[in-house]
């Protein structure tokens, strides 16, 4: 388990840090989106790593539920992001944040807790 949260952990990164840079201009919606996607995805990786410790540590329950929180955070980010780069006109890379959107899915529901 903790192999493939690595694994999913180095893809999102990836994703997140290698998106490229959306020119901003004067729209106030553009420029919310793009401030949403910055906390959204420090966030996410925040509770990533928290996952990631708690896991490491044993703890696999509030490891689940960090990571759930951090897939939610990074849904979030790239929704945010999308949208920023569609009131942009900007449609190159839309195909790989629809895959990293689909890894934060993954990432998630990967493991569920019972309530």
């Amino acid at each position: 388990m903790i192999n493939f949260f690595l694994f999913l952990f180095l893809s999102i990164s990836l994703i997140l840090f290698q998106v490229d840079k959306v020119f901003a201009d004067s729209q106030k919606d553009f420029s919310e989106h793009m401030r949403d996607w910055q906390e959204k995805k420090e966030l996410a990786s925040f509770y990533l790593m928290e996952a990631e410790k708690s896991f490491k540590s044993g703890d696999e329950l509030s490891g689940c539920v960090t990571q759930q929180k951090a897939g939610e955070y990074g849904i979030q980010a790239t929704e945010s992001l999308i949208s920023a780069m569609r009131l942009n006109n900007s449609t190159d890379g839309l195909e790989n944040l629809e895959s990293g959107l689909n890894k934060w899915r993954e990432l998630r529901d990967f493991c569920q807790i019972s309530q």
